[in-house]
């Protein structure tokens, strides 16, 4: 199949960033972007994301040679609904939802014939929301799974390939059913924890007032994607509910071991459990974006001066290093502080600490 037209349906986060994505690797592309929000669609056009944008989403997708769904997936079903009528005959269809079971069962009988679905999930996101926070370097180095039903046409299964990896992304096939099983493991049930944790912590600050602006360092970063949008999280939550809830026991039976151990003081038991943990956590890959994408860390001090911050990420982004996160340690007035600088390889994080140090910064790699 030849590409001339890809449509984005829903221009949020994912879709904004997918289509900077696709017309800076295939400029000769058109994209369309569907919106129920005219100012998103405007705002797709100034950015560059999409070619051209319209709330009809049958002039949206008539002539699309790809349908990308990039909605929340509650919405999906009745979007392919208020779609299928339109989409020529070859026409394939793919999405980004966080969950794949139910929504294969609720899209496919959807299909007109002649088009194929071919279930997809980046592992990549942000905590920022809406098309204002696209980067069209989003799926740079991430891992997007997709679902291909063993019937798929597999020339649309090479288009959606194509695609993904146009926009830096790397391929992992998988079955709908084992996909929700793992993300469900590695993905939801931390969104499970991290939000518990920081509504645990806020019942003590009514006893304890104060107690989150001490919160930082170990905290912040445990708690970091509890800062996504909660209606995402709850769709995604309630969708993959039954491969969820079993998680949640088995980590509601873990927290409740290492309870019991410092409740009855034994220490060994304690240590044990912790060092389980530490060794069974050095195994995760760490050079790899995937479900919670990993970063690699330069520390770096800098002086109290105006535009000090700028200036690095200057010098930085002169030697081709982008920066992936940004956060300000500690900041003394007079005296300065010191920011972390997250970087999406280590490769990336080597380079920037020599820039740094041949720079006369004072920057050092973080374990």
């Amino acid at each position: 199949m030849v590409l001339r037209q890809v449509t984005i349906v829903g221009l949020g986060l994912i879709g904004g960033s997918y289509g900077l994505a696709l017309k800076r690797a295939k400029p000769e592309l058109t994209v369309v972007g569907v919106d129920i929000d005219q100012e998103s669609l405007d705002l797709g056009v100034s950015m560059k994301a999409i070619d051209w944008g319209t709330t009809d989403m049958a002039r949206g997708v008539q002539e699309a040679d790809v349908v990308i769904f990039a909605t929340l997936v509650k919405a999906m079903p009745g979007l392919l609904r208020a779609a299928a009528p339109h989409l020529k005959p070859g026409a394939v269809v793919t999405d980004v939802g966080s969950t794949k079971s139910k929504l294969v069962a609720e899209l496919r009988p959807l299909l007109p014939p002649g088009v194929t679905y071919v279930g997809g999930h980046p592992m990549a996101g942000s905590e920022m929301k809406g098309i204002k926070g696209a980067d069209p370097y989003l799926f740079e180095n991430a891992v997007y799974v997709l679902t291909p039903l063993p019937d798929a046409d597999p020339a649309a299964v090479e288009v959606v390939q194509e695609l993904v990896r146009a926009v830096g992304a790397q391929v992992l096939l998988m079955s709908p059913e084992v996909h929700d099983q793992i993300v469900a493991a590695i993905s939801h049930l931390p969104h499970v924890a991290a939000a518990a944790l920081v509504n645990a912590v806020a019942k003590r600050e009514q006893t304890l007032p104060g107690i989150f602006p001490l919160a930082a360092g170990g905290f912040r970063d445990a708690t970091r994607i509890a800062g996504s949008s909660p209606e995402m999280w709850r769709d995604i939550f309630l969708d993959n509910r039954e491969t969820l809830l079993p998680m949640i026991q088995c980590f509601r039976e873990a927290l409740t071991e290492l309870e019991e151990a410092i409740r009855s003081e034994q220490g060994e038991r304690v240590y044990r459990l912790l060092r389980q943990a530490q060794e069974l956590r050095s195994q995760i890959p760490a050079k790899q974006k995937g479900l919670l994408p990993g970063i690699h860390e330069v520390v770096v001090t800098v002086p109290d001066r105006p535009g000090e911050i700028g200036k690095l990420a200057a010098l930085l982004g002169i030697n081709g290093i982008n920066i992936m996160d940004i956060e300000i340690l500690r900041i003394r007035e007079g005296d300065g502080g010191t920011i972390r600088l997250g970087f999406a390889t280590g490769e990336e994080a080597g380079r920037a600490l020599k820039v740094l140090t041949n720079n006369d910064y004072v920057a050092w790699l973080k374990s």
